[in-house]
């Protein structure tokens, strides 16, 4: 079954004024937004899609490749904020938000696994990406949906141009520690436990996450970033996360300790594969980053010294440029080649990098 394709003709892009402290730093960063599109999913399930259309004249629409920019777990579209603002007018952007997520709707009571996640993204690519090159990237979950994707739809794989598989991992999820050393692998398993036994009762829980914003804030900075990030940034990811109802985190906790895509991978082969991975993550360490990247041989993979989960904001011009390098080595552009594996120091040292 087709999946139906909406556009919302109602909605134009817009920016909103950038509320500003009285220090002149900005409070939060202006909104990006293209042309939003619905898709409907075979269950019935309306996932929002924003589309950011290529502005390059001359060129054929089908040399451009369209670059889908799958955020991750509790997270939305809007964590993409620099790569959309950079990449933004060069190349065909999809940005879809996955099921209980963002603006998209939940669908259909019941467990939301990766499985069906990667059935969702085929049905946007069916409809919005019909035809010609795509460069699939994915951050933490959204890299977990790109390779089951990959095993479930082999028919996309021919026109897949590029993979990009940022802060992710390909399985044995169970063991991590989060940080917390003895007591980390037990923390899925305890946050299942208690929302089993709110019975349901997540209206009470949603409650409980409004009154403790201010604690959610300073979590989210511990868990998802590594070093020093403006206070919009902590922000916009609390927001995220807030905006995501604490069903679909409840649904989809699971799906990660049982995860493993290792098969998968290797329908990822023999095409441009960029793997990034952050030194500080204590969602998907850096080590499953290496792991994927050994499973691919002629992958590059860029270990980012001092980052944390959420690399694509913290460190937003190291995940860029490296994007950039990945469409470069897609349309066979003249540039250095990728190197096997890589450290860069964002930080101290910016722009210099050590070889493993």
């Amino acid at each position: 079954m087709r999946p139906a394709l909406t556009a919302l003709p109602g909605l134009p892009a817009r920016r909103r004024p950038v509320r500003r402290h009285r220090s002149g730093r900005p409070e939060e960063l202006p909104p990006l937004a293209g042309t939003p599109v619905e898709v409907v999913t075979d269950d019935g399930a309306r996932l929002h899609v924003e589309v950011d259309e290529a502005d390059r004249p001359g060129t054929a629409a089908d040399a451009v490749p369209t670059v889908v920019l799958c955020h991750g777990y509790a997270l939305s579209a809007d964590c993409w904020h620099f790569q959309r603002l950079a990449l933004r007018g060069r190349y065909r952007l999809v940005l879809p938000e996955m099921r209980g997520h963002g603006r998209s709707g939940r669908g259909p009571e019941g467990p939301v696994s990766v499985a069906r996640l990667a059935d969702d993204l085929g049905q946007v690519l069916d409809a919005v990406v019909p035809d010609g090159p795509v460069v699939l990237v994915g951050h933490s979950l959204g890299g977990m949906t790109v390779m089951e994707l990959a095993a479930r739809r082999p028919d996309l794989l021919p026109r897949t141009a590029a993979v990009a598989l940022v802060a992710t991992s390909a399985g044995g999820l169970a063991a991590v520690d989060h940080g917390l050393p003895l007591l980390g692998h037990h923390l899925v398993r305890w946050a299942e436990l208690a929302l089993e036994r709110a019975g349901g009762r997540y209206d009470v829980l949603e409650r409980s996450r409004r009154a403790g914003a201010d604690l959610e804030q300073r979590l989210v900075r511990h868990w998802s970033f590594a070093g020093p990030v403006a206070p919009e940034l902590v922000r916009l990811s609390a927001r995220m996360m807030a905006q995501t109802p604490v069903d679909v985190i409840a649904d989809l906790l699971p799906a990660f300790a049982t995860l493993d895509e290792r098969e998968a991978l290797a329908g990822l082969a023999g095409r441009p594969v960029l793997v990034i991975a952050a030194e500080r993550d204590l969602m998907t360490p850096a080590a499953h980053g290496r792991e994927i990247a050994d499973a691919l041989p002629e992958a590059e993979h860029v270990l980012v010294r001092g980052a944390g989960h959420l690399v694509v904001l913290e460190h937003p011009g190291v995940v860029t440029s490296r994007l950039e390098r990945l469409l470069a080595r897609a349309a066979d552009a003249a540039g250095p080649p990728a190197a096997a594996h890589e450290v860069v120091l964002p930080l101290a040292r910016r722009g210099r990098r050590r070889r493993r």
